[in-house]
């Protein structure tokens, strides 16, 4: 109760809606990415190892961060959204959600082992399945001492390179989309 009241009426209200709005959102979107997370994970599919461009995060973000755009476009700026505020809005939401999801993974790689040895059973297995891609027919290719080398990295994998790894992944999803959300939803001039 007493936290609740310093938080909301002190802090907050002191905030300007630029970060009020996406911290906001950032907060409830970093419990619902949890939710995915632990959902994916206890049903059997790896949420570190789901491809990018495939990812969850995408939705989610693209949702958020639209509505965050919305919120302090319509009751904030009386209509008018500049590329920068929606651009900014778009960063702090990203990084938000980035920092408290990445401390979740970090927590949770500790404390349920089988998140970190799934996840790097999933990466090596994934490897092992284009060795031959890898090594051989790529434009890009390895030596099989290479190839050797970057199996045995993966398997001193610690927890902090998994929320650092989703950190950046959700810092690279959240930059395009924000940018594509701030272009959408600007209007820099009001109509009379």
């Amino acid at each position: 109760m007493i936290t609740r009241c310093i938080w909301t009426n002190s802090t907050m209200n002191r905030l300007p809606s630029l970060v009020k709005i996406p911290l906001k959102y950032a907060l409830v979107a970093s419990v619902l990415a949890i939710a995915v997370i632990l959902l994916l994970f206890y049903t059997n599919r790896h949420p570190l190892l789901i491809p990018v461009f495939y990812d969850y995060r995408i939705l989610l973000f693209g949702v958020f961060i639209f509505f965050s755009m919305k919120e302090f476009k319509e009751q904030h700026a009386f209509g008018v959204l500049h590329f920068w505020q929606g651009f900014l809005i778009g960063i702090f939401f990203y990084l938000v959600l980035g920092i408290v999801v990445g401390i979740f993974i970090f927590g949770f790689g500790h404390m349920e082992v089988s998140f970190l040895h799934d996840y790097v059973e999933g990466a090596i297995r994934g490897l092992e399945l284009n060795r031959d891609q890898l090594t051989s027919q790529s434009a890009i290719t390895i030596t099989p001492e290479q190839f050797d080398h970057q199996i045995t990295l993966m398997k001193s994998t610690k927890p902090y390179q998994m929320a650092l790894d989703y950190f950046i992944k959700s810092c690279l999803i959240g930059f395009f989309l924000s940018i594509l959300l701030a272009i959408i939803l600007r209007r820099t001039d009001i109509k009379t």
